[in-house]
């Protein structure tokens, strides 16, 4: 490199750094963070079902377990993909929110072959301005699962 090239990426740098002096938003400071469970009980696993930071909800891949019982709903995809939605529009409503505030979803199947029938329940379930959306073939969901969502709510 050469010392022209040289001295020119030190006073680049040496702008950038004054143009963008550090704030508390590049500090990872978190003006507000609260945990929304499915139930009153939290349950015991070692992740947040959601958490709310300001006014954008972050919600953990859900599953089609029974959130009184535990147990898995559904035998296809299909059956378990209205469950799956059901939760996250609990705890979108735990915090403030409904499914018309799911702006992103990642959607984690273990056979596309089952993909349309799924599509039909996303479609009812989000009706009207559905959130965008990522697909992902897995070999394996927790409890032998066929589908799994997460997502992300904004007010």
């Amino acid at each position: 490199m050469t010392k022209a090239l040289f001295k020119g990426l030190l006073i680049i740098s040496v702008l950038f750094l004054l143009t963008f002096p550090a704030h508390s938003e590049f500090q990872g400071e978190i003006s507000s963070k609260k945990i929304i469970h499915m139930t009153d009980t939290p349950g015991k696993t070692p992740f947040s079902p959601a958490i709310l930071i300001d006014d954008t909800l972050y919600i953990s891949g859900q599953l089609a377990r029974n959130r009184k019982t535990g147990k898995l709903e559904g035998e296809t995809m299909a059956e378990q993909a209205e469950p799956v939605i059901r939760n996250i529009e609990i705890l979108c409503k735990k915090a403030g929110m409904d499914l018309s505030h799911v702006v992103s979803t990642t959607v984690y199947i273990s056979d596309f072959n089952e993909f349309r029938e799924f599509n039909s329940v996303f479609v009812k379930m989000f009706a009207e301005n559905p959130p965008t959306r990522a697909m992902v073939q897995v070999a394996r969901l927790a409890f032998d699962a066929k589908i799994e969502i997460s997502a992300i709510a904004v007010k």
